[in-house]
């Protein structure tokens, strides 16, 4: 089959990965995989399977006027591209690339698949977008979202909304060892609001002192970086807390980290959190999204705290960092709670939505 996929760039955030991780499973499995950005043609920041054909269509920055004219050209853009590249399917990430897609398609009789990444009860696309939403998701084929609340909400605009999870990268070697991992709690994400990195600083500074060999890292970029320096330097964290910006090598660092923390104030469904578990990486993860209590289970593969609770943050990384024993527990069950998040197994719910399509197509 032929897909034409569509996301706004193909950059350093989670939908992007998740895109180039699917697009590389599909193509894997035979299927003809066009991706179509429409940024300001950057490269893409994951690694993307050859197999894969990017088109960027380049509608994206300037002056205000043009960033208005932009939303119109885009929808004429996608149109002439779906007719170019004749997909059977149509496949859309985020919420407002969703509408433009849906009406790029309007008439054109071509199945479309959006996906929603965040959750819509914490955050909204604004005006007209979510207007646009409640009526043009009724155009489209199957609505994926990532979890069964995220399910029960898109229910009032879909009756065809599947739940199907993000995909990880598993594991079997024994890489994921404690005995080689370093004093080291990671953080990682857009340094925006929402991931509460504010909150983790203020944390660590309540238990630094107690842990000296410890230190934090957090890897991303974002609009907060300047607020978060100034908050290192108020804390004293200068020498123990590091915003060393984006990274390629995440994988590899969480295989070596002494915990990953998850602090944000809400998520969609965090696939960073799955990468540490998959990692074998301990995990402190605020329960800010339905999604993350089906992840993290407490004891067992990590501790899970209430979101924008300091306090709760502190005492779990005073937890870990001073339990050897509780960290091994979780470096060993971690892997294992993921596996039904794994490429094939994802990659396969979308196949069954692929052949449903087909079967129905061919009925008609």
């Amino acid at each position: 089959m032929r897909f034409t996929c569509f996301i706004y760039s193909l950059g350093p955030g989670g939908a992007e990965r998740v895109m180039s991780i699917l697009a590389g499973a599909w193509a894997s499995h035979g299927h003809r995989v066009t991706i179509v950005t429409y940024d300001e043609g950057y490269s893409p920041f994951f690694s993307l399977s050859p197999e894969v054909t990017v088109q960027k269509l380049r509608l994206s920055g300037g002056s205000a006027a043009r960033r208005m004219s932009n939303h119109f050209r885009r929808i004429t853009a996608f149109r002439r591209v779906i007719r170019e590249t004749q997909p059977d399917i149509v496949i859309s990430f985020m919420d407002r690339t969703n509408v433009l897609v849906l009406m790029a398609t309007l008439g054109l009789g071509i199945p479309v698949i959006v996906s929603e990444r965040t959750d819509p009860r914490r955050y909204s696309p604004g005006f007209p977008y979510n207007f646009l939403r409640r009526w043009l998701y009724r155009n489209a084929t199957f609505v994926i979202v990532q979890s069964k609340a995220q399910a029960d909400w898109f229910k009032q605009m879909s009756d065809r909304v599947v739940v199907i999870p993000n995909p990880v990268r598993t594991y079997t070697d024994n890489q994921n060892s404690q005995a080689g991992r370093t004093f080291t709690a990671v953080g990682a994400g857009r340094l925006s609001f929402e991931k509460g990195f504010d909150l983790l600083l203020t944390a660590f500074a309540k238990v630094h002192k107690e842990f000296p060999e410890w230190s934090l890292v957090i890897y991303g970029d974002g609009p907060e970086r300047l607020a978060l320096e100034r908050r290192i330097q108020e804390l004293r964290l200068d020498k123990k807390a590091q915003l060393p910006g984006l990274t390629t090598s995440l994988t590899a660092h969480l295989r070596t980290a002494g915990c990953f923390v998850l602090s944000s104030r809400f998520e969609g469904f965090p696939n960073v959190l799955i990468e540490a578990l998959a990692c074998g990486c301990p995990v402190i993860a605020t329960n800010c999204s339905d999604s993350i209590a089906e992840i993290v289970r407490h004891g067992w593969n990590g501790l899970l705290i209430p979101s924008e609770d300091t306090d709760s943050l502190a005492n779990a990384l005073n937890r870990i960092m001073e339990d050897a024993k509780l960290r091994r527990i979780f470096e060993a069950n971690g892997p294992d709670s993921v596996g039904r998040f794994d490429i094939d197994s994802v990659a396969g719910l979308w196949e069954k939505l692929f052949q449903e399509i087909a079967s129905e197509q061919f009925s008609n």
